[in-house]
């Protein structure tokens, strides 16, 4: 065999391997490739989406939103304005009210407080109170307004089979009548609203968020499985309300002993999905792109025009402090409630869908098979400007017919793996046809320094490790620290002033970070977030971020004083904190990377920094972090489960180590309040609060720790009470 046909079948088994290698990253799918498919999808989304036709239904949402708050309080609100809100909608003229929202508890009768302090000669006192304690049901007076619509309300599935809060409502969905197995989301416990509103509701639908690796929302599933039963979502739920169609019937294709779902019908119109019940969600645009109206507004019935008359409203929040946002392709900060109502709009409009067929992955396969022949062909015996020509045009080629397919026809298929093998087997072969004309002359080494990434190059040269950016597993403290009331704020400035407001706020703040040894990780909004640990390794991390943590707060105080001089609102922010075991490296895409840390600590740290608003205090770190720094004052907070995690874990409130006498005495009193309070001495507890709250003034913390101790004191919590307390918002 000469040396040419030796060097073809080379190439040729080269390329075969290169195609293989790309087939089986394309069938087994890891997050890396996933990540970059979510990017390139976003691109299609948000560049070359077709204009769609209005909605045939005239959607409205509600927005439980910062002006709601401050006008009728703080959330949760009696049921009784909840009760006004679907009174007011009915009347001017809404025929379907779907909520976003779990009411998975009983709201205490004002006279359930009043009958313990009665004795058994209050006779008529007691008859009295039986009279009105009807009158003063809010639970009740909810229910007989959401009997009185079409209303759709909320459940949340969870995988733990403990969880069984509120009711399930049987589905209107047909089951599966022959066995089988399926790839839908599958769960076995719940939360859902109390039966009293559950029974009044017209349907009932789940509100779980599917996100994809990167922690973005682009799918939604319709259909799932709670213990051998399907139920709907909440949009698909309320359009079977809204279409008066009695079931929703799912669409089954068999292959062996696999059932694969390929759609959902209702009525005569069929909804194409993908094999897990999902579809792919059409943003319209940013946020707001469907007509939003404040609940306040429409509870003191300030609504003058018809916008409500035959609509579907959907009924949630976009307020920061509630925490129902999200991560979309279109914004990063993005309402959840605004995400149902996307769903709901492609349900009208099944034939506008773009989907991902059942087929998308033995299709991409050929792809790749017709890729890998025609560069094949071209890329054979021609110069290296010719292969580069060859392949830019190839690339083109692959993506303008993998958008043509979304544009005109609405079928998604992935791209990245096409464009991969396209990319991977140009510069192979680009690199071969340079290695062929300069084998006398250049070394691989040479060749191989032509792809470094330009980013790293300083790094890696600097480094004796290769992989001194490479993941890894370690012990680090994370730091976010935000804005408070950062929407409010934003509404009363410019763009402009906001922009100086932001530059003013983040230069010193990262400048504290960096005086004390830490790591920027990325900033969001008003958020900053920052770690301690890596790259270079520091063995007192917790106590260096609590340091900046501290001179954070103190800089912050001195811009807010600016701030008002200069005619600026003044700012306060938030700081949570936590140190633990973190996967930190050089994480991203071919598109965008970044030197970050993920993780369940780093999770937590974020809930920490959301909690400090709760409790009404600026700066919270868990256990963990006070673990590791034990050089700093404490005050015991609370004992609490966050959303995500099933242990609870006891949060505190640092005061730095030279804290003056006053300051010692008062964490100190409270954290004796927090002792009683955990073995269950609630009336020593409130006895011993009241007393600090005539010397120290922290309201919000001492008035949330005073209803629970007055709540306890008429409802014990038990022997097998642990004193925690669950967050069920981030």
């Amino acid at each position: 065999m000469g040396k040419g046909r030796r060097r073809f079948f080379r190439d040729l088994l080269l390329t075969l391997a290169v195609t293989v290698a790309v087939m089986l990253l394309q069938w087994q799918q890891p997050p890396w490739l996933e990540r970059l498919e979510g990017i390139a999808y976003d691109i299609k989304l948000l560049h070359f989406t077709p204009p769609r036709p209005a909605s045939p239904a005239n959607i409205q949402i509600v927005d439980i939103d910062e002006k709601s708050l401050h006008e009728i309080g703080r959330w949760p609100w009696p049921r009784k304005h909840l009760a006004a809100l679907i009174e007011q909608l009915t009347a001017y003229g809404a025929i379907v009210i779907s909520f976003d929202m779990i009411f998975s508890e009983p709201q205490q009768n004002p006279v359930e407080l009043i009958r313990p302090l009665l004795t058994a000669q209050d006779k008529a006192l007691n008859l009295r109170l039986a009279q009105i304690q009807p009158l003063v049901d809010d639970d009740s007076r909810f229910a007989v307004q959401i009997a009185t619509n079409d209303v759709v309300l909320a459940c949340l599935f969870q995988h733990d089979p403990n969880l069984a809060q509120g009711q399930i409502l049987l589905p209107r969905v047909q089951q599966l009548q022959t066995p089988g197995g399926h790839e839908l989301h599958q769960f076995s416990g719940f939360n859902a609203s109390i039966k009293k509103l559950n029974t009044a509701a017209q349907g009932q639908g789940f509100i779980n968020a599917i996100l994809d690796v990167d922690g973005i929302i682009r799918k939604a599933a319709l259909l799932t499985e709670y213990r051998g039963r399907l139920y709907p979502s909440l949009a698909l739920e309320t359009f079977r309300v809204y279409s008066f169609a009695e079931t929703i019937a799912p669409i089954w294709h068999r292959e062996q002993e696999q059932l694969f779902l390929s759609g959902v019908k209702l009525g005569q119109d069929v909804l194409a999905t993908d094999n897990r019940g999902q579809l792919l969600i059409p943003y319209k645009g940013p946020v707001k792109s469907y007509p939003y109206s404040s609940a306040s507004d429409i509870i003191k019935g300030r609504i003058d025009d018809q916008r409500f008359d035959g609509a579907v409203v959907f009924v949630g929040t976009s307020s920061v402090g509630m925490a129902d946002l999200r991560s979309t392709p279109v914004s990063l900060v993005y309402p959840g409630i605004e995400i149902h109502a996307s769903v709901f709009d492609a349900l009208t409009q099944p034939r506008q869908q773009v989907v991902q067929p059942h087929w998308w992955l033995g299709a991409n396969m050929l792809q790749l098979l017709l890729c890998s022949l025609l560069l094949t062909v071209l890329l054979l015996e021609i110069s290296p400007a010719l292969m580069a020509l060859s392949a830019a045009l190839i690339f083109a080629l692959a993506a303008s017919f993998n958008i043509g397919l979304w544009y005109y026809f609405g079928i998604h298929l992935p791209v990245i793996p096409v464009l991969l093998l396209v990319v991977t087997l140009s510069l192979l072969a680009i690199a071969r046809g340079f290695y062929r004309e300069n084998i006398q002359r250049r070394q691989v080494k040479a060749i191989f320094d032509q792809y470094v990434p330009p980013a790293h190059i300083n790094r890696l040269l600097e480094e004796s490790d290769a992989d001194a950016m490479a993941g890894e597993r370690k012990e680090l403290t994370v730091l976010f620290a935000d804005i408070r009331d950062f929407t409010r704020l934003s509404e009363s400035l410019s763009a402009n002033e906001l922009k100086k407001l932001l530059n003013a706020y983040f230069s010193p703040v990262t400048e504290q970070i960096f005086q004390h040894q830490g790591t920027i990780d990325k900033y969001v909004g008003d958020m900053v977030m920052a770690f301690w640990g890596a790259p270079l390794s520091d063995e007192e991390h917790s106590r260096h971020a609590l340091d900046a943590a501290f001179a954070m707060l103190k800089v912050t105080e001195t811009l807010s004083k600016a701030f008002a001089a200069k005619g600026w609102p003044e700012i306060n922010i938030g700081i949570g904190l936590n140190s633990g075991e973190m996967n930190v490296g050089d994480m991203g895409s071919s598109f965008r990377r970044a030197y970050t840390v993920l993780g369940d600590a780093v999770n937590l740290g974020s809930r920490l920094e959301g909690l400090t608003k709760y409790y009404g205090l600026n700066l919270l770190v868990s256990e963990f972090t006070k673990a590791a720094a034990p050089q700093y004052h404490y005050q015991i907070i609370d004992k609490v489960r966050v959303k995500g995690k099933e242990h609870a874990i006891t949060i505190y409130r640092p005061f730095p180590p030279d804290s003056e006498p006053g300051i010692i005495n008062q964490l100190e009193a409270f954290n004796r309040v927090f002792s009683l309070y955990r073995h269950q001495a609630f009336d020593q507890a409130l006895t011993a609060l009241d007393e600090i709250i005539r010397v120290y003034d922290d309201k919000v913390l001492h008035d949330i720790y005073r209803q629970r101790l007055k709540y306890f004191l008429n409802h014990p919590p038990g022997e097998n009470w642990d004193g925690a307390y669950t967050h069920t918002s981030k």
